[in-house]
């Protein structure tokens, strides 16, 4: 004789089918909400792109300083033609430069680099530094 279990422990099949339905319209909720949320969103944040775009000229600048030696100093996208230039797609941004003597107690060999972007959505971003002439 085959005993059966009163108390049987467990979920069926079909109870399970039912959660991963509910689950799966509830996820995909969500998934939509958010696919909305992207979409009407701008893809870069502009003060993100000023902050990029001054540190890359300031890496210019560091970088050709490092290449024709210490005592040279100057901008590359100042020059006339630029060598430089702004991607085609970046647009609204403006991008200045300036490099100035910097005296420290009596010692007159510093300069001052200062690098200034303006942009879109009142972004801005101006980075500094002190280089030695030496």
């Amino acid at each position: 004789m085959i005993k059966i279990k009163k108390n049987m422990v467990g979920f069926s099949l079909i109870e399970l089918v039912i959660f991963i339905v509910i689950i799966g319209i509830a996820v995909s909720s969500v998934f939509l909400s958010l696919s909305t949320a992207l979409q009407k969103t701008s893809l870069v944040n502009p003060q993100t792109t000023a902050i990029e775009l001054a540190s890359a000229r300031m890496d210019i600048i560091l970088g050709q300083r490092r290449i024709n030696g210490f005592q040279s100093f100057y901008d590359l996208c100042s020059i006339n033609p630029p060598v430089c230039t702004v991607a085609p797609g970046i647009a609204g941004y403006t991008i200045s430069s300036t490099i100035s003597k910097y005296t420290v107690g009596n010692d007159s060999n510093y300069k001052i680099i200062d690098v200034l972007v303006t942009g879109p959505q009142n972004s801005r971003a101006n980075l500094k530094t002190m280089v030695a002439e030496y």
